[in-house]
Formats: structure tokens, sequence, C-alpha cells
């Protein structure tokens, strides 16, 4: 693992551990109670689909995986936290992994994005492997703070940090 492979699986795990720390202290019934506001989505669905653009960014796109993906699903999505840990753990398990794996070379090749997508976009999207490993980390942080953001507005303080 390169220095930069082995700063970006540390980013993406730490931001995952922080993404159940927002969701360990609430119950299942709390994960998936929607607030109030209009298009707005539960802990448990941004959870869903952090993970699952996590999975898409770094095992599909930059591990060459096949993980089967519903976007659309993962705002709809309920569940239990053990649900959402067990699947974390998997996440992080296959970022190592595919991380561990990758060489300075594969980094810089190029990745037709449509071509995983169950829906492609009218217009060609390519990215490099790096491009969606940092993608992923952007795309990571910004739901981390939509979860922390939706906890407060159903009432919850920040959790304890232990």
């Amino acid at each position: 693992m390169s220095g930069e492979t082995k700063q970006i699986a540390r980013i993406l795990d730490q931001m995952a551990h922080q993404a159940l720390a927002q969701l360990k202290d609430l119950s299942d019934e709390e994960l998936n109670r929607p607030l109030t506001l209009p298009e707005t989505n539960t802990l448990f669905a941004l959870a869903t689909h952090l993970v699952g653009a996590g999975e898409f960014w770094v095992l599909v796109i930059a591990g060459g995986r096949i993980i089967p993906r519903n976007r659309l699903a993962e705002f709809q999505a309920s569940g239990s936290l053990a649900d959402l840990t067990a699947r974390y753990d998997r996440w992080i398990t296959g970022v190592h992994e595919v991380l561990n794996a990758l060489t300075p070379e594969r980094m810089e090749e190029r990745i037709d994005v449509n071509r995983y997508r169950s829906a492609p976009l009218a217009a060609h999207w390519e990215v490099s492997v790096r491009e969606a490993l940092f993608h992923a980390i952007e795309h990571t942080a910004l739901h981390l703070g939509h979860i922390q953001l939706t906890r407060q507005l159903l009432g919850y303080s920040p959790p304890s940090e232990e």
C-alpha cells in the first residue's frame, strides 16, 4: 500500500466510524424516524446511501468488484443499527483490500463510470481511479455532515465521545 492509498483508507475508515458513532445511541425506531421537513431522509436512509456510494466508488469503480446497487432504494431503506454496522464493516474491509492492492500506475487508469451505473448518464463520464477515490472521500464527508445535521434536527444532541 502506498502512502497515498494508506491515507485514503484511513480517512474513509475514520469517517465510516464517525457515521456509525452518530447512530449508535439511537434505537432502530429513531434511526428510521422521518423528519417533518419535505424532501429529507431518515438517518438510516442517509447512512445506507453513504455506504452504498462508498461501495460504488471504491469497491466497484476503483476495485473492479461487482456489487449490485439500487441507488434510489437507498433513500427508502429502513432497518437496524446491526444491519448498518455489518454493512459498514464489510465496506471498510473491502476498502482496505482494494487499496492494499492498488499500484501507483493503476491510480491513473481511466474508468468509464457509466459502464457500472444501472441508469447511465447521457454524457460520457470517465474518471481515474484516483479521482474515484477522492470522490468517495468527498461524498462520504458530505453525507456524514447530513447525518450529523439530521440527528440535530430530530432533537438529539451530538453523541458523547468515548
